[in-house]
């Protein structure tokens, strides 16, 4: 069944934003690539992902060169993408390589290819220097693709920019007010540790001899009974992090305590859209659908119409401000999402200086 197309986002002739590049972002599910191409916007560029004869996923310039329709909404032709306009056909390599019209001359045409590469069940792309695509700098979510793990997972389109979401997921104090039914007492009430490590940034939270929250004591089956916590989320630059959630009964060792890894990759779309991939994983009750029906019902509300509203509606109150500009007042529970603030405005900067120096 072909996705259903939602209209491509206006664009202004020069980027509102400023983006790291020289990097990996998610840029879709693996799976969510199939025989039909899928027409993206990341960092403001139109994309357009298909899949050649071979099987092989590839990401080009979203925009086609003669009347600039959006070829991710055409189809793949002998294993070449195809214009919805006027039927010129792509390959991987961006080169015209079909003329439907009188003729059949090859325009002297080529799209800008991006690197794109199928790891962990996700499709990951650098928006950057194609010669400094290093796939060795792809994070570690080889849990996605174990068949030691179930995860339900998800992907929408969300209105707020990435940084906020980042923020969010760093910051997990909101979560005892934005999901009081997943998460209890924990993030207020336990202790929290922030720190960096080379690029990446960490947010610790440990509560212990607790009882969990009335939907996670049901996942994972102590309602009633109190558990040691142990949540720790890495920030990976610039905004895909992984969330190591554990629980066990008091006096576990952390490292034998149930766990539930989470992926929450923001890919950005424009300075206000965000594109949000997400999923949480088990190693228990595999193979049961109901249950993981369930699992996914209760993270898709929480994330999609818990989270996301909130953060759409921050972002609109802002207006477009400058973070920073608008002198945010700082809690406690904001050690990760600052550092990584930091850090990704110096890692720009950094790349900005390599660029003006090339």
């Amino acid at each position: 069944m072909a996705e259903e197309r939602t209209p491509v986002p206006a664009l202004s002739a020069a980027p509102r934003g400023t983006y790291l590049r020289n990097c990996w972002y998610v840029a879709a599910w693996a799976d969510a690539l199939a025989d039909e191409p899928l027409q993206r916007t990341f960092l403001e560029e139109p994309v357009a992902l298909f899949r050649d004869g071979d099987g092989v996923a590839h990401a080009v310039e979203g925009r086609c060169p003669h009347r600039f329709a959006p070829l991710g909404h055409g189809c793949v032709s002998d294993g070449a993408l195809q214009c919805p306009y006027h039927g010129l056909r792509f390959d991987g390599t961006g080169a015209c390589v079909h003329n439907p019209h009188p003729g059949g001359h090859l325009p002297d045409a080529r799209l800008k290819v991006y690197p794109l590469v199928e790891r962990h069940a996700l499709l990951w792309i650098w928006m950057g220097d194609p010669a400094k695509a290093d796939a060795a700098l792809i994070p570690d979510f080889g849990w996605l693709a174990d068949p030691k793990w179930e995860a339900v997972k998800g992907a929408t389109r969300a209105e707020g920019h990435y940084e906020l979401y980042s923020d969010n997921i760093l910051d997990l104090s909101h979560a005892n007010f934005v999901h009081p039914a997943l998460v209890a007492g924990a993030f207020t009430e336990g202790e929290r540790r922030f720190w960096q490590d080379g690029d990446r940034v960490h947010s610790e939270y440990v509560h212990l001899e607790d009882y969990l929250s009335e939907g996670i004591s049901a996942i994972v089956g102590k309602e009633g009974v109190k558990q040691d916590f142990y949540g720790q989320v890495d920030w990976h630059a610039p905004a895909v992090l992984y969330f190591d959630f554990r629980t066990g009964d008091p006096g576990t060792p952390r490292e034998e305590c149930l766990l539930l890894p989470s992926l929450h990759a923001f890919t950005p779309e424009t300075p206000d859209t965000t594109h949000y991939v997400w999923a949480t994983a088990r190693d228990f009750a595999l193979g049961n659908e109901e249950f993981a029906a369930v699992m996914r019902g209760a993270l898709e509300y929480a994330f999609e119409y818990e989270d996301m509203p909130i953060i759409r509606d921050s972002h609109r109150l802002m207006r477009g401000g400058d973070f920073w500009a608008l002198k945010p007042l700082i809690l406690g529970g904001d050690g990760g999402g600052v550092r990584a603030r930091r850090m990704l405005q110096r890692l720009i900067e950094r790349e900005r200086q390599e660029q003006a120096a090339a």
